[in-house]
């Protein structure tokens, strides 16, 4: 498949996909989704692989909240502003956290590079570990009412 035929134009959401997203999100309640297949216009049909039926339950769940969505491919090597800017800290604060050895970098020339992997990585444990003490905060407070 050549790149060109990668491309696809914007997709507008519009109430209509809001509405459809809500009654996939409504039909499927809690539960995460983990199979997707898709059928093409000639009816060739594929299974979507889990991870890939993963991102397509964040896109359908967040179409269903409204406001906007964003897809875009990330570098695998990032600057240190831009894997700040993800994290939602100064570059300073990213800095330090690299310097800390809390995150791994990498040189490229006298600049520090993260790698996107890494980044998501303490991401996605930032915020377990967030999760687990609003779960205690709320254990501490309620108990087992």
């Amino acid at each position: 498949m050549t790149t060109a035929g990668l491309a696809r134009p914007t997709v507008m959401i519009t109430e209509q996909l809001r509405d459809e997203a809500a009654r996939v999100v409504e039909f499927v309640g809690d539960e995460r989704i983990q199979g997707v297949t898709i059928t093409t216009a000639t009816g060739k049909r594929i299974d979507v692989p889990a991870g890939l039926a993963e991102s397509l339950d964040a896109i359908v769940h967040r179409m269903a909240q409204g406001g906007p969505i964003t897809l875009q491919t990330m570098p695998e090597l990032l600057t240190t502003s831009l894997a700040a800017d993800l994290l939602g800290v100064s570059r300073p604060t990213l800095v330090k956290l690299i310097n800390d050895g809390k995150l791994n970098a990498i040189m490229r020339g006298s600049h520090r590079r993260v790698r996107w992997t890494e980044l998501s990585a303490f991401m996605n444990a930032r915020e377990a570990e967030r999760a687990a003490a609003i779960s205690d905060l709320i254990m501490a407070d309620f108990g087992d009412e």
